[in-house]
């Protein structure tokens, strides 16, 4: 199970990006869009609405690589694409959910998922290896973030919680993973131009250079630890 599920508790800020850069640098990952609210990728990247995860839902028994059939590429990321409009998503969900959780948990690489704004009602949130809440270190985020933090460790079964932070703001990872009790992986850095960049279908590989791209690197390195790490356990319980 190498689940990790990237989400916000509050506005928007950046969970498609965070996304996308981490499935750019972790090797062999695909992403996947679970958003209840709708996707955006097929929009972005001018993609088809299929193949993706409504096929995926919709398909006969799969050999363990079947799930390749229905991706596509975003800006040369490996994705898995969902419904945009938010009545399809959550059908989709709520019709299909456990055999796409037990396919994407199934998968034998890093699976990186959108979840959008985090919600009890998506099956993923329960079965990921890792969720990721991307938050901005300013008052109404964190405060928003205290407030799910117990509810989304009693749903997230199977990993931890532990959260990301994006832009500037008056507080510090110290200031909330003492008080919390969570782990801040990583603070990323607002970079409009290469945001937007993504956000209008460029190329990962493009933003090698950015800072955003740059601060994402340790964010991946330290996430493959974390799925490696797992494994390892797994393996010795086994």
């Amino acid at each position: 199970m190498s689940v990790v599920l990237i989400g916000s508790v509050r506005g928007a800020p950046g969970v498609t990006t965070t996304s996308l850069l981490l499935a750019g640098r972790l090797p062999g990952s695909v992403l996947a869009e679970a958003d209840l609210a709708g996707g955006v990728l097929a929009v972005r990247y001018q993609l088809g609405r299929e193949p993706g995860l409504t096929t995926l839902a919709g398909a006969g028994p799969i050999e363990p690589d079947g799930w390749r059939d229905h991706t596509q590429s975003a800006g040369g990321v490996t994705v898995l694409v969902g419904p945009d409009a938010p009545e399809s998503s959550e059908s989709m969900w709520h019709n299909a959910g456990g055999r796409l959780s037990a396919i994407l948990t199934g998968i034998d690489a890093p699976v990186v998922v959108d979840a959008g704004r985090l919600s009890d009602r998506n099956p993923l949130v329960g079965s990921a290896a890792l969720v990721v809440v991307v938050v901005r270190p300013i008052a109404e985020h964190l405060v928003a973030l205290a407030h799910r933090l117990s509810a989304l460790r009693r749903t997230a079964r199977t990993g931890p919680v532990a959260v990301v932070f994006v832009g500037d703001g008056p507080y510090r990872p110290a200031d909330v993973a003492g008080p919390l009790e969570v782990e801040v992986l990583a603070t990323l850095p607002d970079d409009p131009r290469a945001a937007e960049l993504l956000r209008r279908g460029g190329r990962a590989s493009s933003l090698r250079r950015s800072g955003l791209a740059r601060a994402a690197v340790p964010l991946a390195t330290s996430i493959a630890a974390r799925l490696d790490g797992l494994h390892t356990s797994a393996g010795v319980s086994a």
